[in-house]
């Protein structure tokens, strides 16, 4: 697979691959990022670090070389599209787009995953392809706002919000009418992934994470809590699977007995994390 060119494997949970069709971005002269002085962008230092890939650094740059890269892998697979930057944002020529959602209509066994801090220019790309996951991120609740009203725009089978790095309260009495409205499971989200800040590591409240939890689950929607959460919901310094109810999955429930401690607490329920994927 790393013949590939611009196609990996990926590290993050919930992808297999990582499509490199696009990188960069502007977010941070924009002031789009909301991580403050000490957030360092781990695409960028990807793009940084690896000159050879990336020759214009974290300029926007489109890749026509790998536009058939997905074709080459038959086994359906959850894919990443321009993870090294903001192609939703950044990618501006139709003539690129039109090669992107071409590729994407010729793979059908697979998902691919659009993720965008620039919710204002989804209408230039719709309608996406029925395989696509289409992703806002949101680290405060000014940019959860702006994600909610954009959200109700796209046309995409599936929406989501990335509340990756989750950086303050997202406070829940907007819940019911904008992001889940009552009665519609299925409203104008159908995904919610939630993650901590991880360069240097400052993660969110557990509180915080289990308002937007309950909030899923009141409203039928699937919810992935990433790993780096485990050091707060945790609730036993010596067993990272003492996690609360509302944030993992009974071993006994799932059958998967390969985690589990050697010398659990004979009171003590071991969980595995909750990461849901939506469904389509």
């Amino acid at each position: 697979m790393n013949k590939i060119h611009r196609f990996s494997k990926s590290g993050i949970e919930y992808l297999d691959y990582s499509w490199g069709i696009f990188s960069g971005c502007h977010n941070w002269q924009n002031g789009i990022c909301g991580g403050g002085k000490e957030f360092r962008c781990w695409a960028k230092s990807i793009a940084t670090r690896f000159v050879g890939l990336y020759p214009n650094g974290f300029e926007p740059t489109f890749y026509p070389e790998a536009i058939n890269s997905p074709k080459q892998v038959q086994k359906p697979s959850i894919i990443g599209v321009g993870w090294v930057g903001d192609v939703i944002g950044y990618c501006n020529k139709v003539s690129e787009r039109s090669l992107i959602l071409q590729t994407i209509m010729q793979c059908p066994q697979h998902k691919f995953m659009f993720l965008t801090k620039n919710v204002d220019k989804l209408d230039m790309w719709g309608p996406f392809p029925n395989n696509c996951y289409v992703g806002v991120s949101a680290n405060n609740s000014a940019q959860y706002a702006r994600a909610a009203y954009w959200l109700k725009e796209v046309e995409a089978k599936i929406k989501f919000v990335s509340f990756e790095p989750l950086l303050e309260r997202i406070r829940p009495k907007a819940w019911p009418w904008q992001l889940f409205p009552e009665g519609k499971p299925r409203g104008i989200c159908d995904w919610v992934i939630i993650g901590s800040q991880t360069k240097p590591y400052r993660p969110p409240k557990a509180e915080w994470v289990q308002e937007i939890v309950e909030a899923c689950d009141k409203a039928g929607t699937p919810i992935f809590l990433k790993d780096n959460l485990k050091p707060i919901l945790k609730q036993n310094n010596h067993n990272i699977y003492s996690l609360p109810e509302w944030a993992g999955k009974q071993f006994a429930v799932t059958g998967d007995y390969s985690l589990a401690p050697t010398n659990p607490h004979p009171n003590e329920p071991m969980r595995l994390l909750r990461q849901e994927m939506p469904n389509g």
